[in-house]
């Protein structure tokens, strides 16, 4: 079992210092690369659920469209070009339905019951005291109120003006039929996107005016919680899922879109528990917090975007956990919230 490093430092660390995705590093090691890969589509995991989400999802949607096709095309398209009230709140029922099933039910398993104590908890403490910098005077309803009322409404726009596009036939759309190795390739490739563009939009975030009056909603969150993840201004939700505009000039089909918008809602949501697995019967069933991204809100200026397309590495960003990262100088700071 991995102990903490330092154990001042957390309650909890993975094995330090931590690395990045393995296909980034040189020279190869396939056996790494491998097991990364592995463990990210073969086992259960972030991406391989939101994936079978997507896929089970998109089913529903026409099904409940009364549309046809499936893998092999789009046919559910057809009850969408007409952007009617209709579909579109199915879209921010099966959203609403999958945040509160996540966020929701981390917080009442992990925080609530705290069905495992503080067994692979980060920070061992139990989220932040009340106080006036949150919304409402507590950490959760803050949270919960910025991710409902707008997370979730900017996260349902964007899918529903997508699939709007593609009915319409203003956005580039595929199937399963005309081109299988594409078809799958999408999936892995989303999260070399979602990373890329995560990165540029969160440093530009950390920019004077739009730091002080758009991202420090999200940074007032250090000890976080599941709805923690997409708990950001407006504005930030606004650039956060503008990364699902790609869909406007990349050949893709709806479950794509789908499966675009969990990996920036849903994952935000793992990342953001607090906890690096969820543990049943003592063993590590399911990764869950990203500690790359816990040491973001610890340390601020560093681990703008995540490992698995290692920008901040090559930014000069990157804190890997280590007691030598944590000593190396640092500028920016945030010093106004304690964990």
């Amino acid at each position: 079992m991995a102990q903490p490093e330092p154990r001042k430092e957390w309650n909890y660390a993975p094995e330090l210092p931590i690395g990045n995705n393995p296909l980034f590093d040189w020279p190869l090691n396939i056996r790494a690369i491998f097991i990364y890969y592995r463990d990210s589509w073969l086992t259960l995991s972030e991406v391989s659920l939101f994936a079978i989400l997507a896929i089970g999802g998109w089913w529903a949607h026409q099904a409940g469209l009364g549309g046809v096709g499936g893998l092999g095309g789009v046919g559910g398209l057809d009850g969408v070009g007409g952007l009617e009230w209709g579909w579109a709140i199915q879209v921010w029922l099966r959203n609403l339905f999958l945040l509160v099933l996540f966020a929701g039910g981390f917080h009442w398993l992990l925080h609530h019951r705290q069905i495992q104590g503080t067994e692979r908890k980060y920070v061992s403490r139990f989220g932040h005291r009340g106080g006036a910098r949150f919304s409402f005077g507590t950490q959760l309803y803050d949270n919960m109120f910025w991710s409902l009322a707008s997370g979730l409404s900017f996260w349902t726009a964007y899918e529903v003006g997508l699939f709007w596009a593609q009915a319409r036939g203003f956005a580039p759309v595929i199937s399963f039929a005309e081109n299988p190795v594409w078809f799958f390739a999408l999936f892995g490739l989303t999260g070399f996107w979602v990373a890329f563009h995560f990165y540029w939009g969160h440093r530009l975030l950390h920019v004077g005016p739009l730091y002080r009056y758009v991202h420090a909603l999200h940074h007032r969150n250090v000890n976080v919680g599941p709805w923690s993840g997409i708990s950001m201004h407006p504005v930030e939700h606004a650039i956060y899922f503008s990364s699902m505009l790609i869909h406007l000039v990349v050949p893709t089909h709806p479950m794509h879109v789908m499966f675009h918008g969990y990996m920036l809602a849903l994952s935000a949501v793992f990342g953001h528990t607090g906890f690096h697995a969820l543990l049943i019967r003592n063993r590590e069933r399911l990764m869950l917090g990203h500690f790359h991204h816990q040491l973001h809100h610890r340390y601020f200026e560093c681990n703008y975007g995540s490992v698995d397309f290692p920008l901040d590495k090559v930014f000069g960003t990157f804190h890997d956990g280590s007691e030598a990262a944590r000593k190396q100088p640092r500028t920016g700071v945030d010093t106004r919230i304690n964990p």
